[in-house]
């Protein structure tokens, strides 16, 4: 078990750190095409990479018999409510506000542990959830601008479903592999969105098809969809079946680590003095929150 706990943990670092990448390659191919084309595009092409591992034998699927109910409210709560709520939300507040919000996640996670799933919580863990929210805050400066209330309440509801994606795929894990939550999770998310996106394009089927025709659309797809999607989501859910919600959340802040070094690597985005003491304090409360995790269950 030990072992587990400790792969657990690493699939959590991994999965949201692939997270962390994502948003250059979402920035890039929304130049090429809209929010839900490339989502219907993401979850189509993810969806398809699940069924091609499934008929050549690589990963086994058996879904008969079980109670997938609760699979099909896991797959409406993420990726469906959660990433119409995020696009929505990040529309119409800041990119800093955003930031802020999501950091809120752990913060959340935690108290849902407490209340729903049972789960203990050191101080030690507690301190180190809040102060990643500020380090979140202060890597996110710049200003928060104009806040609407609807788009704070499509950002709350980002922070809930995101915490009931990760307790949900927590209690079905006795019954369903990290592989098969995936499965039906991506599923819906390719229906959802296509149905969105066509809605979007007034049923122009080409519409869809459109952004294909650039190469660089093909990488970002590739990225997003097999290892933004595929690869982190069943490490996540690989995560939370061995390690409580609230600990395997904390490392979502660490995407926000991710996303700035990529932006200013890669994109040669500005950085300031504050923002790297941010992103420092991220490092350290997800640490802390890890070790302090890891030290109680030995």
């Amino acid at each position: 078990m030990k072992n587990k706990t400790t792969l657990a943990t690493l699939a959590a670092l991994a999965g949201y750190s692939i997270f962390g990448f994502s948003f250059l390659f979402s920035k890039t191919a929304l130049n090429l095409t809209t929010p839900f084309v490339l989502l219907a595009v993401r979850f189509l092409a993810a969806f398809l990479v699940l069924n091609i591992l499934v008929l050549v034998g690589v990963i086994k699927l058996d879904l008969k018999g079980k109670p997938i109910k609760m699979l099909l409210v896991l797959g409406l709560v993420q990726p469906v409510l959660y990433f119409i709520c995020e696009s929505y939300g990040i529309a119409m507040t800041t990119a800093s506000f955003s930031g802020v919000m999501i950091g809120l996640v752990p913060v959340v996670g935690l108290v849902f542990d407490m209340v729903f799933m049972k789960e203990r919580c050191t101080v030690l863990q507690a301190v180190c959830t809040i102060t990643s929210v500020v380090g979140v805050a202060m890597t996110t400066t710049g200003g928060f601008g104009t806040v609407s209330i609807p788009g704070f309440l499509l950002l709350l509801g980002a922070v809930v479903t995101a915490v009931l994606y990760a307790i949900i795929s927590r209690k079905t894990a006795a019954l369903f592999s990290p592989f098969e939550r995936t499965y039906v999770m991506f599923a819906l998310g390719s229906v959802a969105f296509t149905a969105m996106a066509l809605m979007e394009t007034k049923g122009n089927v080409a519409a869809l098809a459109a952004p294909l025709s650039e190469p660089i659309f093909w990488v970002c797809i590739l990225y997003l969809a097999v290892v933004s999607s595929v690869c982190a989501f069943t490490a996540i859910n690989f995560a939370v079946s061995y390690i409580s919600a609230g600990r395997a959340m904390i490392f979502s802040n660490f995407t926000c680590v991710i996303s700035a070094v990529a932006g200013i690597l890669i994109l040669k985005e500005s950085f300031n003095t504050l923002q790297l003491i941010g992103v420092a304090i991220i490092i350290i409360s997800v640490f802390g929150v890890s070790f302090q995790g890891a030290a109680k269950e030995k």
